[in-house]
């Protein structure tokens, strides 16, 4: 990855962190493995298209002194090894970024780094979309427009409640919901339609699984300007580290 590339300006801060505690703390073991569908969001009723649903991305969990981690990743492995270990994996691989990014917020958790680093379950996804939409609605002025990068059904119908419909645009990579319409808004494209997203947005939504897949970059590049909110428990610490605005209501 470019050195000065999201993820790497993480690790370069977390190396960065970890030289003011213990020494021996890099010879510590973290234990990475994915979670099975009900593990990770239970039965978020009424959806039943998350992409965790949808088996398309699952969650991997690190577990570093008792404490936990996770990310979204579309190549679900198992990995275990020292902190030391861990710091050296090749970020240009999407499965290394993984299990870097679960094992730096299970870390970061356990520092004091953050918290929120566990993915919320059954019916709280709903909760976390309707508080997601109610703050958005706090201040009408400086919201405006928004977008939502990457399709979450629960945030998608939360927000387009509280604003209403015409006030958001969603965009998604994955064919398969790339033109439906959802919640009154038609999913876009997230690589044709992102520079017209962004041109049109005030506020943009991305999920934090960006950090793994790779896009991140691109959209700070395509949003810069604009107000920046990630979501979810991906980019939990990462977004502590980076200074980041990240909102999660119902992570614990």
């Amino acid at each position: 990855m470019p050195a000065g590339s999201a993820i790497e300006r993480v690790l370069r801060e977390t190396i960065r962190r970890l030289r003011d505690t213990d020494p021996h703390i890099m010879r510590e073991e973290i234990r990475i493995v994915p979670l099975g569908v009900k593990e990770s969001i239970g039965s978020p009723k009424p959806f039943t298209d998350f992409a965790l649903q949808q088996g398309e991305e699952r969650l991997v969990e690190a577990t570093f002194r008792h404490e936990r981690g996770q990310a979204f990743t579309g190549f679900p492995d198992s990995w275990s090894g020292r902190l030391e270990d861990l710091l050296l994996l090749p970020l240009e691989e999407s499965r290394a970024r993984a299990f870097f990014t679960a094992g730096v917020n299970a870390v970061g958790r356990a520092l004091g780094w953050g918290d929120d680093t566990v993915h919320c379950r059954d019916d709280a996804p709903g909760r976390c979309g309707e508080k997601f939409g109610a703050r958005l609605a706090e201040n009408p002025e400086r919201t405006g427009n928004v977008v939502i990068v990457g399709y979450q059904p629960a945030l998608l119908r939360g927000i387009s409640d509280a604003l209403g419909p015409d006030r958001l645009r969603a965009t998604d990579l994955n064919p398969k919901n790339i033109g439906r319409t959802v919640s009154g808004v038609t999913i876009l494209d997230g690589e044709k339609d992102l520079e017209r997203a962004a041109a049109w947005a005030d506020t943009v939504v991305i999920t934090g699984s960006t950090i793994v897949n790779g896009t991140i970059d691109r959209l700070l590049d395509a949003f810069r300007g604009k107000r920046i909110v990630f979501f979810g428990t991906t980019i939990a610490i990462p977004a502590n580290l980076m200074g980041w605005e990240r909102w999660c209501f119902e992570s614990a």
